[in-house]
């Protein structure tokens, strides 16, 4: 039995006079990926920020379920509490901060300091590089080595 992670039913979204989505029908099962195609303006990057709590929910109509519940009125960083959250594109960081100071943005929402430390401990296992670097400044990374920290923070 598969167990259904994410639902969207009859999701629209409109700026103003402009529907930016409209009706849109998702579900991803545990196990799935899912990837949104499709061309500038399409609406991808809209109906992520709806299912993640990014937009003001008076821009959203339809029904989101997130591991059975209900996102209308939810809050990104309530969202990011549940493991839910919406990696941006371009995945800046803070080049004035360590490797590690740039991981720990993505601790923000958790009290459980010995939790945090094992979670970093295990994307260095990961990622050996970052740990040799992990006290060093930012500075210039790849794209790649940018977004493994933004997968980590959107943990």
């Amino acid at each position: 039995m598969t167990t259904n992670i994410l639902k969207v039913e009859q999701l629209s979204v409109a700026y103003g006079g402009i529907q930016a989505v409209k009706g849109i029908d998702l579900e991803v099962n545990e196990g799935e990926l899912v990837t949104l195609i499709g061309a500038n303006g399409a609406g991808k990057t809209t109906t992520l920020k709806a299912i993640t709590g990014t937009l003001p929910s008076s821009k959203v109509e339809g029904h989101i379920e997130y591991l059975g519940h209900g996102l209308k009125g939810k809050k990104s960083f309530e969202l990011v509490k549940d493991k839910l959250a919406m990696v941006p594109e371009g995945r800046g960081v803070f080049t004035r901060m360590s490797i590690q100071e740039n991981l720990l943005m993505g601790a923000y929402t958790s009290d459980d300091k010995a939790q945090i430390a094992a979670d970093i401990d295990k994307w260095f296992e990961v990622f050996p590089r970052l740990k040799e670097r992990a006290r060093r400044r930012w500075r210039v990374r790849s794209r790649a080595a940018n977004s493994r920290c933004w997968r980590w923070r959107a943990r």
